[in-house]
C-alpha cells in the first residue's frame, strides 16, 4: 500500500474516534440521568409513604380522645359532665378541637357542649342528622365544613358499633389561608406538599400546602390516605435533589468530560497519524535514497573490479566477490589477472582496510598502481613497493594487504610463478595429486611503515589449482571463521570439481559459518592450469561473479 492510500485509509480515524467517544459518553450521560430520575422517583415515593404514615398517626391522635369520651358517655349514661371530663383538656384555642358536643342517637340537639358552639348546617351531608346517621354505621366519621365562613372539619365517634346510644362530636377550625407554610424537619424535610380532603386534587378541598403555586407540577408523588369514612389526598414534590447534588449533576459532568475526552483523543489520534504519515514519507524517501545509493555503490564497486579476466592458453579462471552486506556494497577487496607481455602474466588480489567511498578510492589507486607498476618492473616485490609508495603518498588513515605474482609459461605446458605477499593471506596450491600447500612468504602491510617483502618461486604443473582469497573468508569472530584447515580439507575432498562449482562450494562453506551475513568483504580468485583447454589468442574462458 502506498503512502497516499495509507494516509487516506486512516484519515477519517480521528473523526470516527471523536464520534464514537461522544456517542459512548452521551450514552453514559443519558444513563446517569435516567438513573438519577429513577433514584429521585424512588426516594420521593419513599418519603411520600413516610409522610402518609405520619398523617395516619395524626388522624389516630385526633380519634383517640373522641373514643375515650364516647366510652365515658356510655359508662355515665350520657352524663353531660363526662364530656367536659374527657374532652376539656383538648378543646380550646390552639388545641386539638375548638368545640365538642355529645349527641344522643336520634336527636340533633346535643346534651352537652364544650368550647364554642358547634355550627353544622341544618340540612345536607354536613348536617347534624347526616353526621349522626353516618356515625351509627361508621367507626370514625369526618364532616366536611370547608365551605363555610370558617374552614372547619368535624369528627364524630359513636360509643358502640353494634348498638350505639351516644355520639361524641368534635370540631376543629382550620387556618383561613391553606397556603400558609407549615413545616417540621420530618417527614416533610426537603419536600413541598399539598393535602386535599378527598381522593383527588380540588382547589376547594385544600386542607394545607407549603407552596402557593398549585396544583403541584413537575416531579411529584401522590398517595391516598384513609381519613375516617373519607380520604386525604397527599401530593409531594422535592425541594432540590433528594439523592444529592453530585448525583443530580453527574450526567452533565459526564457529558462535559466526554466532549473534552473525545476531542482530546481525536486530536491525539490525528497527531499520531500525522507523525505516522510523516514517518512513512521519510521512510519512502529513505528507501528511494537507499535504492539510489545502492545502485551507485554497485556501479562503483563493479568499476573497481575487472570487466573481464584474461587468461593464457591452458588456464581457466573463476572469480567471486561477496560484499559485507546489502547496505554496504562498496568495499576494499580487488583481484586481477592480466597479460604484461607475450611471455608474462600478472595475477593479483588485495584488500584495502575499510569501507565506503574512501576505501573505494584507495582500492582504485592500489589496483591501477599495481597494473602500471607490473608493466614497468620485472620483480613482484617492486610492484608491491610501488603500491606501498602510492598509498603512503596519499597518507590515508588505513593500510592495504596485497598478493602479487608474475606467471611465466614454459614450453612443456607448465608455469613458473614469482609471488610476493604484502601482509596478505597465503594462497593455497592444490596439486594434481590432491596435496594442498600454502605458498609464498607473508611480508608486511602496505601503506604504513616501510614494508619487508620477499619473492617466492613456485613451479606450477598441469592439473594444479591456485586459490587466492582475502581475509573476509578466514578472519571472523570465533566459530564464524572459515579456518585455513577447513578450506584445505575442502580442496582435498572437492578440489577436482569444475572451478565454478569449487567457488560455489567455498561460498557455501562461508554461508554455513555465517548464515546472517558477513561483516567483511570477501574476494576469491581461482586459477587452474589445465592443458586440455585451448584458446584463441592470449586468453581462455573465465568467469566473474559477485553475489551476496
Amino acid at each position: 500500500m502506498s503512502i497516499v492510500k495509507s494516509a487516506r485509509r486512516f484519515s477519517r480515524l480521528p473523526a470516527v474516534i471523536t464520534i464514537v467517544g461522544l456517542a459512548v459518553f452521551a450514552g453514559l450521560a443519558v444513563g446517569c440521568r435516567l438513573l438519577y430520575n429513577q433514584t429521585e422517583s424512588r426516594l420521593l415515593k419513599q418519603r411520600t409513604a413516610e409522610a402518609s404514615a405520619a398523617l395516619q398517626l395524626s388522624v389516630s391522635q385526633i380519634r383517640l380522645p373522641l373514643d375515650a369520651a364516647a366510652k365515658l358517655a356510655t359508662a355515665t349514661k350520657g352524663d353531660p359532665g363526662s364530656l367536659t371530663t374527657a374532652l376539656g383538656p383538648v378543646v380550646g384555642s390552639g388545641k386539638t378541637f375548638t368545640s365538642a358536643a355529645l349527641y344522643p342517637i336520634g336527636s340533633t340537639t346535643p346534651v352537652a357542649q364544650v368550647g364554642t358552639p358547634v355550627a353544622m348546617p341544618a340540612t345536607g351531608t354536613s348536617s347534624a342528622a347526616a353526621m349522626l346517621q353516618r356515625a351509627a354505621s361508621e367507626p370514625f366519621v369526618v364532616v366536611d365544613l370547608l365551605g363555610g365562613t370558617q374552614r372547619r372539619l368535624g369528627y364524630a365517634v359513636a360509643d358502640s358499633a353494634d348498638h350505639p346510644q351516644y355520639v361524641v362530636y368534635g370540631e376543629r377550625t382550620l387556618g383561613p389561608d391553606p397556603n400558609v407554610r407549615r413545616r417540621t424537619d420530618q417527614p416533610f424535610a426537603q419536600l413541598d406538599y399539598a393535602i386535599y380532603y378527598g381522593d383527588r386534587v380540588a382547589a376547594d378541598q385544600l386542607l394545607g400546602a407549603s407552596v402557593h403555586d398549585l396544583p403541584i407540577r413537575g416531579r411529584h408523588a401522590d398517595q391516598v390516605i384513609p381519613f375516617g369514612d373519607s380520604n386525604l389526598f397527599l401530593v409531594m414534590t422535592p425541594i432540590g435533589h433528594l439523592s444529592g447534588w453530585l448525583f443530580a449533576n453527574l450526567w452533565w459532568m459526564v457529558a462535559a468530560l466526554g466532549v473534552l475526552a473525545s476531542g482530546a483523543f481525536g486530536a491525539l489520534t490525528k497527531g499520531l497519524l500525522d507523525r505516522r504519515n510523516t514517518a512513512l514519507r521519510l521512510a519512502a524517501d529513505n528507501e528511494r535514497l537507499y535504492g539510489e545509493q545502492r545502485k551507485i555503490a554497485e556501479m562503483l564497486q563493479m568499476s573497481l573490479l575487472p570487466d573481464h579476466l584474461g587468461a593464457p592458453a591452458g588456464v581457466e579462471v573463476a572469480a567471486r566477490y561477496w560484499p559485507a552486506g546489502s547496505a554496504n556494497l562498496i568495499g576494499g577487496d580487488f583481484y586481477d589477472l592480466f597479460s604484461v607481455a607475450d611471455d608474462r602474466w600478472a595475477v593479483a588480489i588485495g584488500d584495502v582496510c575499510g569501507k565506503g567511498i574512501e576505501a573505494a578510492s584507495l582500492t582504485g589507486l592500489a589496483r591501477h598502481t599495481l597494473r602500471a607498476a607490473a608493466r614497468q618492473s620485472n620483480l613482484a616485490t617492486d610492484v608491491l613497493l610501488a603500491v606501498h609508495n602510492a598509498l603512503r603518498d596519499h597518507q590515508p588513515p588505513t593500510f592495504c594487504t596485497a598478493c602479487f605474482g608474475f606467471m611465466y609459461p614454459l614450453d612443456d605446458g607448465s608455469y613458473h610463478l614469482e609471488l610476493s605477499l604484502g601482509g596478505h593471506p597465503q594462497p593455497l596450491l592444490l596439486r594434481a595429486n590432491r596435496r594442498v600447500e600454502a605458498i609464498g612468504m607473508r611480508g608486511t602491510l602496505l601503506g604504513m611503515i616501510e614494508p619487508s617483502l620477499v619473492t617466492s618461486t613456485i613451479d606450477l604443473h598441469p592439473g594444479d589449482t591456485l586459490v587466492f582469497y582475502t581475509d573476509g573468508l578466514t578472519d571472523a569472530p570465533a566459530h564464524q571463521a572459515v579456518s585455513v584447515e577447513e578450506l584445505t580439507n575442502l580442496l582435498e575432498l572437492q578440489g577436482d570439481q569444475p572451478i565454478e562449482q569449487l567457488a560455489d562450494s567455498i561460498r557455501a562453506l562461508k554461508r554455513h559459518r555465517r548464515p546472517l551475513g558477513s561483516g567483511d568483504d570477501t574476494a576469491l580468485l581461482i586459477v587452474r592450469f589445465d592443458p586440455r583447454l585451448q584458446s584463441a589468442g592470449d586468453s581462455s574462458p573465465s568467469s566473474l561473479a559477485a553475489s551476496q
